[in-house]
């Protein structure tokens, strides 16, 4: 009998994948050995230090090894590679961003993008150190940055904790600027550290507030696996977070029949996808996407240079139906709209489908 021909169920397979010969694969968690193969257990959760590809687990190339932290998409070792351009402020520095979240005016500080291409980089603590709300238990240590941007900007934001910290982090609009309930969620379930793009569609001030993985149940629509909310942190506990200003890609063409252009597609979980329509003769247009599993889905609209509006995929609840990313707005014969699709959050190991749909009802001839 062969070394997999012993294992019997999926409990089996986990505890032999590494123990079949000395050239047996060595798996992560969540995946299993099968014919000498490591692939994605049935909830296709990949362990840390591994990718979904394929239907595959294969060893991410972006995952850092112990004693180097993830920045703009390299591992460098923080205590000789790494310059800090700003530390954080000192606590309480949560600036209120969210119910029962560190009650204070000051931020933990602003970040002020550099170049496109170039990382800022900004180095904090998790350590939960009070009580607020009177609950028996610390309330979780959140360091809320300014983000003021001039215009449409896509970054690309990676968190990565260290000593006991789950990295992560929320972003979301400025009451007072143009998109006030625009909220992100960066995550990772598996690991610590957390990596994704982000479009803020207008100018403004953001609002980008690093945490703890396991204390993001914050915001008006957080991602279930985020927790309750609870402390999360010990002492030791540290990020170092990179934000580096990309170029905005190329958009690609709808092509509108009729009067509606449909595009389907997958989303993986840092990516962003722009898209241009031309909108002919103009009138009413409604743009809505929809994802499912484990994404919610967002998309953002700027039409002939002007921000129009964004709006969230909002799910389902005992209370209230599912509710779709949805923008309306009015153009001018002529207009071109660009929109942005990409997740409030996605807490799943693998790209997510997505169906953008654009419905143009055209103007009425004037009657003479």
């Amino acid at each position: 009998m062969t070394c997999h021909e012993q294992v019997v169920g999926l409990a089996a397979v986990i505890a032999m994948a590494a123990a079949c010969g000395d050239n047996g694969d060595r798996c992560g968690t969540g995946t299993v050995e099968l014919d000498g193969v490591c692939t994605a257990g049935p909830a296709a959760a990949c362990g840390d230090g591994t990718k979904l590809e394929n239907g595959l687990c294969v060893i991410d190339p972006r995952t850092c090894q112990a004693g180097t932290v993830l920045i703009a998409g390299q591992c460098v070792d923080p205590t000789t590679a790494l310059t800090v351009d700003l530390e954080e402020s000192a606590e309480p520095n949560g600036r209120a961003i969210a119910a029962g979240v560190e009650v204070s005016e000051a931020p933990a500080g602003t970040i002020t993008l550099r170049p496109l291409g170039t990382a800022f980089i900004v180095h904090g603590q998790l350590v939960p150190f009070r009580d607020s709300d009177g609950d028996g238990q610390l309330d979780p240590d959140i360091d809320t940055y300014l983000v003021p941007v001039t215009g449409p900007t896509l970054l690309e934001i990676s968190v990565d904790g260290v000593g006991g910290a789950q990295g992560g982090f929320y972003m979301v609009g400025d009451p007072d600027g143009a998109v006030p309930t625009y909220e992100r969620y960066g995550l990772n379930l598996t690991g610590d550290t957390s990596r994704r793009s982000v479009f803020l569609p207008a100018g403004g001030t953001y609002l980008l507030a690093i945490a703890d993985t396991r204390s993001l149940a914050i915001g008006q629509n957080p991602p279930r696996p985020t927790g309750a909310g609870g402390t999360a942190g010990v002492s030791g506990a540290e990020y170092y977070a990179s934000i580096t200003a990309r170029e905005l890609p190329t958009p690609s063409a709808l092509t509108v029949t009729g009067s509606v252009a449909t595009q389907t597609g997958t989303l993986a979980t840092d990516e962003v996808k722009l898209f241009s329509a031309a909108l002919g003769a103009g009138g009413p247009i409604n743009v809505h996407d929809t994802m499912t599993g484990a994404a919610a889905a967002s998309l953002a609209v700027i039409n002939a240079g002007q921000f129009v509006g964004y709006a969230d995929e909002i799910p389902a609840t005992t209370s209230a139906p599912a509710a779709e990313a949805e923008v309306s707005l009015s153009s001018a014969p002529g207009d071109t709209a660009l929109i942005a699709v990409d997740a409030v959050y996605n807490f799943g190991p693998a790209p997510e489908p997505f169906t953008l749909t654009v419905t143009v009802t055209q103007a009425a001839a004037a009657v003479p």
